[in-house]
């Protein structure tokens, strides 16, 4: 999925036809569209561009790709920003870990190897009979695939039969915690979502630096004030849909928004309108009927 890509989109998608027979480009209506003249004809002929001509959120852009990869035949469909890579053996290893699981996997995803080289992968995952508390599993400790409660979407392997039987991303949300939404409906339905340890996805998050509070590092990632508010917004519709089922989710959800919210008000610039975007996030997160559409066309985030 590209919007406004940044520059090497080419290099990165030499990497993904490496490893893949045919690669859907869905552009959700960037300024300038994707330039991809200097693939060569082999490649070229393996690429397809998608172009929506307006931005109509990361759900739907992903949606849209998914169904493009199903028309041309595929079962499963690897997601990718523009902005992440995959390292060899990628594809195999994601799949050969669903093919082994011995339950049904909605997606598999790979350990992420961040832009700032302290912030180390991990996933939240509960234990059984605990729905009251987390742990995070970290990729360096795993010894091989396991269960987690979710993942992002960037790097994630979709069986694409488990997503017609989940339902689509949902494109109400609009960007943030699309992932997470779908993780936690898949799992609802009985779905595994697996951590891939020895899968590696070179992928950035944000504008992330590296700050210091009480001694311990944190690593502010400088989202944009739009980004922030549908983080708040979305992290309220999805409480009110799943906290109940899973508080673990829940828990571990409120902490990393106290956690966001004190980085954002200690080192971010334009602190009081991101701040302010996530206090309005929050009230139409309460408000939110679960019916309208977020994001009207045009909207750039």
């Amino acid at each position: 999925m590209t919007y406004n890509p940044p520059a090497g989109l080419v290099a990165r998608l030499r990497t993904v036809l490496a490893q893949t027979e045919r690669v859907v480009v869905v552009d959700n209506g960037s300024s300038l569209p994707p330039d991809l003249d200097d693939l060569d004809a082999s490649d070229a002929a393996r690429v397809e561009l998608v172009a929506l001509g307006c931005n109509l959120g990361l759900a739907a852009a992903l949606n849209r790709g998914i169904e493009q990869v199903r028309a041309l035949g595929a079962t499963q469909a690897l997601l990718l920003d523009h902005d992440s890579q995959p390292e060899p053996g990628l594809v195999t290893r994601l799949h050969r870990a669903m093919l082994d699981h011995p339950r049904q996997v909605a997606v598999a995803a790979p350990r992420i190897a961040y832009a700032h080289p302290d912030i180390r992968c991990r996933w939240p995952s509960s234990r059984p009979g605990q729905r009251w508390w987390f742990r995070f599993a970290y990729a360096t400790e795993m010894p091989h695939p396991q269960p987690v409660d979710l993942v992002i979407g960037s790097g994630m392997l979709l069986d694409i039969d488990a997503w017609e039987r989940v339902g689509r991303f949902d494109e109400s949300l609009f960007i943030d915690l699309v992932d997470t939404e779908f993780c936690l409906r898949a799992r609802s339905l009985g779905y595994d979502v697996l951590a891939v340890p020895h899968a590696t996805l070179s992928h950035v998050l944000g504008d992330v630096e590296q700050r210091h509070l009480l001694g311990v590092p944190v690593y502010p990632t400088h989202h944009s004030a739009i980004r922030h508010y549908y983080l708040s917004r979305n992290r309220i519709i999805l409480t009110r849909r799943y906290g109940w089922r899973y508080p673990n989710w829940l828990y571990y959800e409120t902490m990393s928004a106290i956690k966001l919210t004190i980085k954002v008000a200690l080192f971010e610039p334009e602190r009081a309108r991101k701040l302010a975007s996530m206090w309005q996030g929050t009230i139409d997160g309460v408000l939110h009927d679960g019916q309208k559409t977020a994001g009207a066309a045009g909207t750039r985030t």
